[in-house]
């Protein structure tokens, strides 16, 4: 048996000292952790979070790792196994060993009566300091409050400091629940990624984890829309981003080149509202008017009024505007007020439309600038003829011609299935990715042994009659709550039944696919895989495809 080191313990320690721990395999994977999780790093140099329960092998419950498979880091010393860097290093630190004996110390050393504490207490124990749930300084209120509730899970849900759900995810490695998941995703424990091709192909050893966790990523990436997708190279940042797919709808728009018009790009891009841009347009439309139709639209005058004078004055083609305004002070048909508004009035409707927003407060003469330089680079663009959101960029001189053939190529690599990125990529043949799929199918299609429920494992091991699992059965059937949530609210099984119940099934269903997989792979199994995988699999291999593919993606080398 080999000598495992709990995961946990790993991610405890760097929690407690503020570091980052690294160690890598002998079959080149490069494993980091923090106390933000667990981490690979690819061939690219990036770093990718992992899952724990399918990424190591179990002991005891734990997620851990056999210290015989890792390599000795000789430039650190003859048994660096572990290497250590702060998170923060204030000046240039270097890089040190930690001694595996110091990883391996049990955190609960110095807390009363520890040994008290059953198996699967101290699997959740250690699983909440791991996460941050519970603090090493917080340990003696957890300690005192086990004492009221009973069991440690039950402390932790019962006075707030996790909820149950949050708890599950911890102890299960899965992904912790949202508010916003829909109600039917409820069950974090379906998640069975070992049934996935690449942890299909990484169970056969037809590839190592760098491999298949560098293709994901390349699937995840290329997955992106391409504004995503050049942000993550660092080929430019989100305000151009932004920018330019907002000159794209401004071009795409039906207003074709009009949406050029300035009153337009304010309303569109927030600085002034609908209501405002037609007050100032009405303005204006007013402004450009004689005095006397200002003073009529006011309702300083009447039609009549601006007629008299025309009878006083005698036929003129224009009416003079400062003699009509001057006429109508001096019969006390307007006020000085009156006339002084209408002046001005008429003197914004020689302002362009950005001087009279200004001049009105709408907005400020930095925001009409900005738009005017927008307004010239959606002119210029619409004028060239560009709309793809890469050209944009290019035309904009905010991405070079290179990066978006870069990032294009690994959008339509990413839209390919996992296995073609995988032989493009060159970590597998087509015959190997053809076995696991055939493989996986049949796992599928094969016939589900039965008491696989959780109440069914809740019965069979003791827990729970099946009498008194019958109402929380139903109440699960019913309102669709998850039946563990139920039993514990209703006080018939505890944290700890229910967790160990979850991860005895989980381990068991792994260790149950991993035979299926074994027995797969035997030669008499895979002669008799049949002429349709085999024929699917020439396919594969012969595709231009996965041929155009391989070219645009250097291979993946190991990292020493």
């Amino acid at each position: 048996m080999s000598d495992l080191l709990p995961l946990c313990l790993l991610r405890i320690w760097c929690r407690l000292n503020d570091s980052w721990l690294s160690f890598k395999t002998t079959t080149r994977d490069r494993y980091l952790v923090n106390p933000s999780g667990y981490f690979i790093e690819l061939p690219d140099g990036s770093l990718s979070p992992i899952s724990p329960r399918v990424t190591f092998p179990l002991d005891d419950r734990f997620p851990s790792v056999p210290l015989e498979s890792l390599s000795v880091r000789k430039q650190y010393g003859d048994e660096a196994k572990f290497i250590s860097v702060p998170i923060v290093v204030p000046r240039e630190v270097e890089p040190r060993m930690v001694p595996a004996s110091l990883l391996k110390e049990d955190p609960f050393t110095n807390m009363p009566a520890a040994g008290q504490l059953g198996p699967t207490e101290r699997y959740i124990l250690l699983r909440s300091l791991e996460s941050g749930v519970v603090s090493r300084s917080g340990l003696p209120r957890v300690w005192e409050m086990r004492g009221r509730y009973r069991t440690i899970g039950s402390s932790l849900i019962y006075s707030g400091i996790c909820q149950w759900e949050t708890l599950l995810s911890y102890c299960l490695d899965t992904r912790p629940p949202s508010r916003l998941d829909p109600p039917s995703l409820r069950v974090l424990i379906e998640r069975r990624e070992w049934e996935l091709v690449g942890e299909i192909l990484h169970a056969m050893g037809m590839i190592n984890r760098t491999q298949l966790e560098y293709g994901l990523k390349v699937k995840r990436d290329g997955c992106q829309a391409l504004g995503q997708i050049l942000t993550s190279m660092g080929a430019c940042k989100q305000e151009d981003i932004d920018r330019c797919l907002t000159i794209q709808s401004e071009i795409k728009s039906p207003l074709g080149s009009e949406v050029a018009l300035i009153g337009k790009l304010l309303v569109g891009q927030g600085v002034i509202s609908a209501e405002d841009l037609d007050e100032a347009l009405r303005h204006q439309h007013i402004a450009r008017q004689s005095i006397g139709r200002i003073l009529v639209s006011m309702g300083a005058c009447s039609n009549r009024d601006i007629d008299g004078f025309g009878r006083v004055s005698g036929f003129q083609p224009e009416i003079d505007d400062i003699s009509l305004g001057n006429y109508l002070l001096k019969t006390d048909t307007i006020t000085k007020i009156h006339l002084e508004e209408a002046l001005r009035i008429q003197q914004r409707g020689r302002q362009v439309l950005g001087e009279l927003l200004v001049s009105m407060g709408l907005c400020s003469g930095k925001d009409i600038e900005n738009v005017l330089q927008f307004q010239k680079e959606v002119r210029e663009t619409h004028r060239s003829g560009v709309e793809k959101l890469g050209s944009i960029l290019i035309h904009c001189g905010k991405v070079p011609p290179a990066k978006i053939e870069e990032a294009v190529k690994l959008q339509s690599m990413g839209r390919q299935p996992f296995g073609a990125i995988l032989v493009a990529l060159g970590a597998c043949t087509a015959d190997d990715v053809m076995l696991a799929l055939d493989i996986q199918q049949q796992w599928r299609n094969r016939d589900k042994p039965p008491g696989d429920r959780l109440g069914e494992v809740l019965v069979r091991q003791g827990i729970i009659s099946e009498e008194r699992l019958s109402q929380p059965l139903l109440e699960h059937m019913r309102e669709e709550k998850p039946l563990g949530r139920i039993l514990i609210e209703r006080n018939i099984c505890n944290p700890e039944d229910i967790i160990d119940a979850l991860i005895s099934r989980d381990h068991r269903r792994h260790y149950e696919f991993l035979q299926f997989v074994a027995q797969r792979m035997s030669p008499s199994k895979s002669q008799d895989s049949g002429s349709e995988s085999r024929r699917a699999s020439a396919e594969l291999k012969k595709s231009t495809l996965v041929d155009r593919l391989s070219t645009w993606f250097p291979r993946p080398k190991g990292r020493p």
